[in-house]
């Protein structure tokens, strides 16, 4: 039985958003899968380099671009936030696009065989397995060091398990041992593009994968934007400079702020925000601050934006790791392992995911090829790759390893991969299958 889908009512009728019915709905149990149209894409990359800098070019195509992400809205005399990273889309559309990479130079064993979903995990945030987020603010690590109260990726290394099966998100090991995989370079190196939280400012972000989703070393490119004390948030957009304090309720959910006007909140536009402003409803303001990054965590130069139907985005960093503990260094010659995800205007988990691939620097039999240039990267001819993207649904590195998954076998006894043994036109199917059966189960 389907549940709450009166969810999508509110949705299909928002002014610029097109988004067809999906197949099945249980907000309950984080399950919201997209429609058949919705389920697959292609995103197009294309990589050069020179003796310096190694770029990346991204190229994809979406009628309902985002580059707004979540916000403040006045009302009854409060700020009330706007935007939800649930798994489905937000019901306002307020959710920035993303373009993310996943990065290894082989030191990460088994991940050129299962690529991103090495590192989602029963009980991660926006599963239906997702763990309490009490007994998550109650661990040590998790919850002590990190100050978290979700589950979000983390390497099988990082665990302690005799059985991939039974692999628990609680069963951290001890710091040492997280240090020497940290020091042998067993992380997977994350580049996340976010439309909203590091594109305004011309970077990307720079993290990692380990024993959850971390930040690499440096000071971040946003931040929130609110005075605990006060009760409201902490900066304004200046008026000298914006012609406005706020923006529009009814313009931003019409998608009428375009690229080139003050739709974020900087460093660059921003004064300290007035109490004793006549502040009147459905004014709204950023809830992220952006800023000027440091750091690793800023190593990842952004540029390009939405044109002609499609984002085409370009990424540079140095080929050496600008830190070697969450960065991975890239030689001539040398192939790595990758994959990608875009996360389009409507959400967290509601993406579209790509096979494990190949990044080869002049290595011809990779699945990317990189491309030598000699002098400036603006000048390279770009060989452009076209990557398959689908909805990865709710498959766990613990079912691939479990009887219910029919190719146990072949995780547990040979060194086949996903590519080996699905094709894309019947991978996506099956998955999709899978979720839906979570709706006739129980609670």
């Amino acid at each position: 039985m389907i549940r709450n889908c009166f969810v999508f009512v509110a949705l299909a009728t928002l002014p610029g958003l097109a988004l067809a019915e999906p197949q099945g709905v249980d907000t309950d149990r984080n399950i919201h899968i997209p429609a058949q149209e919705d389920t697959r894409s292609v995103l197009h990359v294309a990589a050069v380099y020179n003796d310096e800098d190694v770029r990346i070019h991204y190229r994809f195509e979406t009628d309902n671009p985002s580059w707004y992400h979540q916000v403040w809205r006045y009302e009854d005399g409060s700020w009330k936030r706007y935007g939800s990273g649930g798994p489905g889309p937000d019901p306002h559309g307020i959710y920035e696009d993303r373009i993310s990479m996943m990065l290894d130079d082989g030191s990460v064993d088994g991940f050129d065989r299962f690529g991103g979903w090495m590192t989602v995990h029963e009980g991660m945030r926006m599963l239906t397995s997702a763990a309490d987020a009490e007994a998550v603010k109650d661990h040590p690590t998790l919850g002590g060091e990190l100050g978290r109260s979700d589950v979000r990726k983390y390497l099988p290394q990082s665990r302690a398990t005799d059985d991939p099966a039974e692999m628990s998100w609680d069963r951290i090991i001890d710091d040492e041992s997280l240090e020497e995989l940290q020091d042998a370079g067993v992380f997977i190196d994350l580049w996340q593009w976010r439309a909203h939280r590091s594109h305004p400012m011309g970077y990307a972000d720079n993290g990692y994968v380990l024993h959850y989703r971390l930040s690499s070393e440096g000071e971040s490119m946003f931040t929130t934007n609110w005075d605990d004390d006060a009760g409201h948030p902490a900066w304004m957009f200046d008026p000298e400079q914006t012609g406005s304090r706020s923006l529009d309720w009814d313009q931003l959910i019409a998608r009428e702020y375009g690229q080139d006007d003050p739709y974020f909140l900087s460093e660059d536009n921003a004064v300290a925000f007035d109490p004793d402003h006549d502040w009147q409803e459905n004014d709204v303001i950023p809830q992220r601050f952006l800023r000027t990054p440091s750091g690793s965590r800023g190593a990842i130069r952004a540029a390009g934006g939405y044109e002609d139907g499609a984002w085409r985005i370009e990424l540079t960093r140095s080929l050496q790791a600008p830190n070697e503990r969450d960065s991975k260094s890239l030689e001539h010659g040398e192939r790595y392992n990758v994959a990608f995800a875009v996360h389009r205007a409507v959400g967290a988990r509601w993406h579209l995911v790509s096979l494990p691939q190949t990044l080869g620097l002049e290595v011809e039999d990779a699945d990317i090829v990189a491309r030598r240039v000699e002098g400036d990267l603006d000048d390279a001819e770009l060989q452009w790759t076209e990557i398959d993207i689908f909805y990865p649904g709710q498959v766990t590195y613990q079912f691939l390893h479990d009887d219910a998954h029919p190719g146990k076998p072949l995780v547990r006894e040979t060194e086949l991969g996903v590519r080996d043994q699905h094709d894309l036109e019947t991978l996506p199917g099956f998955i999709i299958d899978m979720e839906k059966r979570l709706l006739d189960k129980d609670d």
